[in-house]
């Protein structure tokens, strides 16, 4: 799989469809979501959410997550300012998960303050050969110099790339 520099938004609205997310053209890419835009999605809807939601729901991406990644959406949602009770979690969760291909990741561990935030969704990435990360952090985002195997992009863009490809979408097994 040939390298892609990580990039800025602005550039990847200029070359929506990078050569390495669709390898034969059709297949739905598999995709690294980063926490706070799958809980955007879940949480406070609007266009872009309900365009994701529907992207993973009818098989255009493939969403994936390992035990890390998992615990930290299950601690994002579990949240005091978000008030929502385990029954309500649980609700929200089952909107995601049965949609999500489960990865290992030998060696990642939940985000903490010993460690970058986005690194444990870069392993993830890295170990399931992703096509795309997705992320809202900028410093991800907009980082110079770091060679990925996969595009790094923010939501919007992600969603215009899957709108402009011709994927077939394929339900989980």
């Amino acid at each position: 799989m040939p390298m892609t520099r990580v990039s800025d938004p602005a550039s990847t609205l200029n070359n929506p469809i990078p050569p390495t997310v669709q390898p034969d053209g059709s297949r739905p890419p598999r995709v690294v979501i980063d926490t706070a835009v799958i809980v955007s999605a879940l949480v406070f809807g609007g266009s872009q959410s309900t365009r994701l939601r529907r992207a993973w729901r009818h098989g255009y991406c493939r969403p994936m997550l390992c035990r890390a990644t998992l615990i930290d959406l299950m601690q994002a949602l579990a949240r005091p300012e978000f008030g929502f009770t385990p029954h309500e979690q649980q609700t929200l969760l089952g909107e995601f998960l049965p949609h999500a291909l489960k990865v290992r990741a030998p060696g990642v561990m939940p985000p903490d303050a010993s460690q970058p935030l986005m690194l444990p969704f870069v392993q993830l990435a890295l170990a399931g050969r992703a096509h795309v990360l997705v992320s809202a952090d900028a410093a991800l985002l907009t980082a110079r110099g770091t060679t990925l195997p996969f595009p790094v992009m923010a939501l919007e863009p992600f969603l215009l790339m899957l709108r402009d490809s011709p994927i077939n979408p394929q339900p989980l097994r």
